[in-house]
């Protein structure tokens, strides 16, 4: 009624009242949709693994597309043709034309100043020297043997001497003549044979003061060669006559000596200097011009010619196409990342709530793809063997850390990837997917060693055969052996070593899989199911009660695990090690109970109620002591669930009612903490823990009344709710009771009744009864 009267006065509230009411009817809107799933458990590190891997991927398919599209010294798969214009440098033109000037450039030659200097000097001081002398008897013998002069040509020299005009153009003469000598040097005989054998036709003088000259090489002069008539032509050039003329003659051809030696040093550098004026040569390339065709041999300088092609086409690119590229590898890794999650959500939807376990496979399918992506890039001619090598690889690790089916599909996963970021041949995929299958299905149980050297041993030889297939199919069948023939025998050979070593990897990094992923594999399952293990050992000798009854119910656990396709090794072991925390007080449960009043006699319900749930709350500590791995744990704290401990339960209601409690016990609180069995081979255990006791129990444990019983324990079980958060079916109930009813019945079968020996029953003497009647079944009874 206030409702209605606010409504009245405040007719705003009465709309907002039914826009309440129709948005109800409309279901939640968009923001709370938002809100509502980022809630979920697990959205949002799923996101985020999601997001990252989309990345990564899209990184990964983006720069494999930008690799260099073929691979030297191997046979071409396709025609190579320039899409794009381009230059190269002509190495080898360019250095034939640097060749050629450093061999044309001249030879550089540099005076030799102490005989140059000494003729020189001899030459212009000759009219002085002989100005003062009358007799050619008088003249010094070093200038006699050096110009031979007569006594005609002192007297031509004294008058040349005595007038200063003669002195001075006798002076102009030498300077001419030193000059002259400049232009056709004075060489020793090896330096002039090596002038007319080097290429070049120029022979370049240095003079001291002056620049230098560059004359013809046929100018040069051989000091120790026919010097007469070029000297002689030489001195008339340069203005002398007659007996003067003479005397300059003799000079220098009496004692011939080289004015001028070869500069290697200079020469050297001059010609360095010359080559590198010389402009680089390049090749011209065209649109359309074919580089390399199929089945030819791509050699390395072609391959440099097409790495160079690639380069000049990825840069010439523009933005949009360049965006455009990244925008389709970023769809491509989008789809396979969420075909991988759509994967899991429909087998194992579990996983996705997992965040570490999320990033782990994440870490695999980014960590295999890089890899077979980057080790191709470097090295294209194993284009066929790194993505094959590499998609088994993920397959092996990530079966091993999950399941087979995600390793399966996370292989997958990579192998498209891998696919798309490489270019790979069509008939690439078959073979990546028969490598992802063989090493999902070799591993998915590894129970020893020698399991992971045979499945390893599959891979490999599945590579082998798959890759000898794949290359026939796809790669030009041209040319004889070795050839592409080669070339596909060494990648099969090398696929099939690359499997095979995949499991050696897989094998090294087991143990840290293991504790990274929290999973057991069967190896590892097969060490704990021995019974020399420590903590089995301790159980035996504290509680050797406990420790059969943990050996008979893994043995009924085992048999109802293989009857409805559960794993039946890890229910096992875990049946083993379900009960450990019952050694700390061995005495107060009945197995171990050898006779005598009960432990629980001077105890109160309450008390005994400790005693009994505390086994689980140690089995727990146990296990962490010693190590067991963190799968198993849940067989011990769910092999109860929350059933009710009924014995102590009835007491306690008993003895409230005989007035001994103040108020009735509550039934919850003499019931398991919990939790409830969350997987089906917990829920077998639960099923076979609670059987083998009371079949034990049993006075007569016959097949119907076996039947009856296991029948009875596992509806009571399904009816208290212990199988709500577990996978399990009703026809799987019904296998397991048909299970463990059989293994039950074969354990405690009915025996023979041997007959009695009269002569020991009168001596007071009986065998022993047969019938499974322990201290504990007589209790029960």
């Amino acid at each position: 009624m206030l409702r209605r009267l606010w409504e009245r006065v405040f007719p705003r509230s009465r709309r907002t009242a039914r826009a309440r009411l129709v948005a109800r009817n409309l279901g939640p809107g968009p923001f709370e949709r938002v809100r509502r799933l980022l809630g979920l458990p697990g959205f949002v590190s799923l996101s985020a693994v999601s997001l990252i891997s989309a990345i990564g991927a899209a990184a990964i398919i983006g720069l494999g597309r930008d690799r260099v599209p073929a691979a030297p010294e191997r046979t071409a798969d396709r025609n190579y043709v320039v899409r794009l214009g381009f230059r190269v440098p002509d190495r080898a033109a360019t250095e034939r034309a640097r060749e050629a000037r450093r061999a044309f450039a001249p030879r550089l030659y540099v005076p030799i100043e102490k005989p140059r200097q000494e003729l020189e000097a001899s030459i212009r001081g000759l009219p002085s020297a002989l100005a003062a002398v009358q007799e050619i008897e008088h003249v010094a013998e070093e200038i006699r043997a050096a110009f031979r002069i007569t006594p005609e040509q002192l007297a031509e020299v004294k008058l040349i001497a005595a007038d200063a005009e003669g002195q001075q153009a006798w002076t102009q003469r030498v300077d001419r003549l030193m000059d002259m000598l400049a232009r056709r040097p004075l060489l020793g005989s090896e330096d002039f044979q090596l002038l007319q054998s080097d290429a070049s036709e120029r022979m370049q003088i240095m003079r001291p003061g002056s620049a230098p000259i560059v004359v013809h090489k046929d100018r040069a002069l051989n000091a120790e060669g026919d010097l007469g008539a070029p000297i002689a032509e030489l001195v008339r050039d340069a203005g002398f006559r007659a007996g003067a003329a003479q005397l300059v003659v003799q000079r220098l051809t009496t004692v011939p000596a080289p004015l001028y030696v070869f500069d290697r040093a200079e020469t050297d550098a001059t010609r360095q200097r010359a080559a590198a004026e010389v402009a680089e040569q390049f090749i011209e390339y065209r649109q359309g011009d074919v580089l390399a065709r199929r089945a030819e041999l791509v050699r390395q300088e072609t391959f440099e010619l097409i790495a160079r092609e690639h380069s000049e086409y990825l840069a010439s690119r523009p933005l949009s196409l360049r965006l455009a590229g990244w925008g389709g590898a970023g769809a491509l890794a989008l789809l396979v990342v969420g075909s991988l999650i759509l994967g899991i959500r429909l087998y194992t939807p579990r996983l996705l709530r997992e965040g570490w376990r999320m990033l782990g496979l994440a870490l695999f399918l980014l960590g295999g793809a890089a890899a077979g992506a980057a080790i191709t890039a470097y090295h294209p001619a194993w284009s066929w063997v790194a993505p094959i090598v590499a998609v088994a690889l993920v397959a092996m690790l990530a079966s091993v850390a999950l399941t087979p089916s995600v390793g399966l599909m996370t292989s997958a996963a990579a192998a498209f990837v891998l696919w798309s970021a490489l270019d790979l041949p069509a008939a690439a995929a078959p073979v990546m997917i028969l490598a992802a299958a063989l090493s999902a299905w070799r591993l998915r149980d590894i129970r020893s060693r020698h399991d992971v050297v045979i499945g390893a041993a599959w891979v490999g030889l599945g590579l082998v055969f798959g890759v000898l297939a794949a290359g026939v199919v796809s790669r030009p069948m041209a040319g004889g052996w070795p050839g592409v023939w080669g070339e596909i025998a060494g990648d099969a050979a090398w696929s099939g070593i690359g499997g095979f070593f995949c499991g050696a990897i897989t094998l090294v990094a087991l143990p840290t899989i293991e504790r990274v992923f929290g999973v057991t594999t069967g190896m590892t399952l097969s060490e704990w199911r021995d019974s020399k293990q420590p903590l089995l050992r301790r159980l035996q000798l504290l509680a050797p009660g406990t420790f059969n009854h943990s050996h008979t119910v893994a043995a009924l656990a085992e048999a109802a695990a293989e009857a409805v396709g559960a794993d039946g090794l890890h229910l096992y072991v875990g049946a083993l090690y379900h009960d450990v925390g019952k050694m700390n007080k061995p005495d107060y449960f009945v197995e171990n109970q050898t006779g005598g009043p009960s432990k629980h006699a001077k105890l109160s319900p309450a008390m005994s109620l400790l005693v009994i749930v505390g086994h689980v709350k140690d089995g727990l500590e146990l296990a962490r002591e010693y190590r067991l791995p963190r799968s198993l744990l849940g067989y011990i704290e769910t092999h109860h669930g929350t059933t009710l401990v009924e014995y102590f339960f009835d007491r306690a209601r008993r003895q409230a009612e005989a007035g001994d409690e103040d108020e009735a016990p509550s039934e919850i609180e003499y019931r398991y903490p919990g939790p409830k069995p969350r997987t089906r081979e917990q829920a077998i255990l639960m099923i076979a823990d609670a059987v083998e006791g009371a079949t034990r129990a049993m006075p007569e444990p016959t097949p119907s009344r076996i039947a009856a019983l296991v029948h009875s324990l596992a509806q009571r079980r399904l009816m208290d709710g212990q199988f709500d958060e577990c996978e399990l079916t009703l026809r799987e109930l019904n296998l397991i009771e048909e299970a463990i009813t059989r293994t039950l019945t074969s354990i405690y079968h009915g025996r023979v009744a041997y007959p009695r020996d009269e002569s020991k029953q009168e001596r007071g003497s009986s065998e022993p009864d047969e019938r499974p009647r322990t201290a504990a079944a007589e209790r029960s009874a």
